[in-house]
């Protein structure tokens, strides 16, 4: 019986101090990383406002280019630039031989934005989605990886022009990037309204397709007439297409209806801009509208069944042609990185910072699907908003702030996240 109580008592310490083992390493993991992260957080705090002070459009980002060149130069990466107008790549080689190459995405540019309500007031450049953040963290990670060259293998940083224009990825590829570069994997983050020190993301489509048409009629049509037909017209195709149709983001992080939520509210959805503008000139009359689709099954079909509802109307006989003006596909991320990579953040960093979503964003998108039509790749949303402080960081409004707090997280966790990824073995034929 004693030698049996041995056993048991030998076994549940060995247990013990296995557990305190894992939690010391995870805390300790945590906490060391923390602080390195505080060492530098002044300084990247400082560049972040720097840049927010000083927003530069799409394709107009030399100043800021300029400030990623040299600050990447500072640390000892090799650096080039000229991809697609003011694309800054950095490259940071460690010892790790045999591991896989990875990349990392920051979108630099501004967009344009009027901040009141005045109907003449003229757009103004500022950082309303959080590209300053962005190169802020990507700058951060690139400072974190180059104390630690021993233990990583190689990690590319990509800065990128005129994400806004969504022209900016296409023209670092079509500009020889890959020719420079040979990821394995690319991954990148877009801040978003969830709470500061959180980070999401889904497999497959993690917004909604959008398409921008354009109606052309006969300039002797009933524009205020037409308007408000295809407004009543369009309302009610919509709830005919939609399973539901989520016309505001204020529930984007809802426990019932928003993206934690399996039966979340964004998905399975069908939306039209209501916002038509007019367009005269040539004798011709044009409604330019925008709509938003998460099945990219539907989409070839939408604009012929709008079109068909114009052409049996009495505006019908006014129809000269519908054409497209924009599409822009969405991001789409691999689903075996993505669960790889949520696995390894929340094993990091505990299941209650990490979060798998469901749905998909509507009215927001990212040129980021570029890359992932090149290199498998996952696109991640970082909490940066705090309800305590009244932080609500939804881009592309007048409220959007960010707590700076977010800079800390982004740097913190996905440095190691990329030491991990650069130590992974890379399979023959991958």
């Amino acid at each position: 019986m004693k030698s049996m109580k041995l056993v048991l008592f030998t076994i549940c310490s060995l247990v013990f101090l296995l557990s305190g083992l894992y939690d010391s390493r995870a805390q300790n993991f945590d906490n060391v990383s923390s602080i390195q992260v505080e060492d530098i957080f002044e300084e990247l705090v400082a560049i972040r406002n720097d840049l927010h002070d000083n927003p530069e459009l799409a394709g107009s980002e030399k100043r800021t280019s300029i400030i990623v060149k040299e600050y990447l130069q500072n640390l000892g990466l090799v650096v080039k630039t000229g991809f697609g107008g003011y694309g800054v790549v950095g490259i940071l080689k460690g010892k790790i031989q045999n591991g896989k190459k990875v990349a990392w995405r920051a979108d630099m540019d501004a967009a344009l934005h009027t901040f009141n309500n005045k109907p003449n007031a003229n757009p103004q450049a500022a950082h309303i989605c959080g590209h300053d953040v962005h190169t802020t963290i990507g700058l951060g990670i690139a400072n974190m990886l180059s104390k630690i060259k021993d233990s990583i293998g190689t990690v590319y940083f990509i800065f990128q022009p005129a994400e806004e224009s969504f022209k900016g990825a296409k023209n670092m590829i079509e500009n020889g990037l890959f020719k420079e570069i040979q990821p394995d994997e690319i991954f990148g983050l877009h801040v978003f309204p969830t709470e500061v020190g959180t980070v999401s993301s889904k497999p497959g489509e993690l917004f909604a397709y959008q398409r921008r048409i354009k109606l052309i009629f006969d300039k002797s049509i009933d524009e205020k007439g037409f308007k408000s037909f295809f407004e009543n017209t369009i309302q009610e195709f919509v709830r005919h297409k939609s399973k539901s149709a989520p016309w505001s983001l204020k529930y984007l992080t809802h426990p019932d209806y928003g993206l934690e939520n399996p039966n979340t509210i964004y998905k399975n959805f069908f939306i039209i801009g209501s916002n038509i503008a007019i367009d005269k000139g040539n004798k011709k009359t044009s409604f330019e509208c925008t709509y938003y689709e998460t099945d990219s099954t539907r989409l070839e079909t939408i604009t012929k069944e709008i079109t068909h509802q114009v052409e049996n109307s009495k505006y019908g006989k006014y129809l000269l042609e519908t054409s497209f003006t924009a599409e822009r596909p969405t991001v789409v991320n691999d689903p075996k990185l993505t669960y790889e990579s949520l696995a390894a953040l929340k094993d990091m960093y505990g299941d209650e910072r990490v979060t798998t979503f469901y749905g998909q964003v509507p009215y927001s998108n990212e040129d980021f699907i570029y890359y992932q039509y090149e290199v498998p790749g996952v696109m991640f949303l970082l909490g940066a908003s705090n309800k305590n402080k009244g932080i609500v960081a939804l881009p592309h409004t007048s409220e959007f702030m960010v707590d700076e707090e977010v800079i800390k997280h982004g740097v913190n966790y996905f440095s190691f996240f990329l030491k991990d990824r650069t130590n992974h073995t890379k399979v023959k034929g991958n």
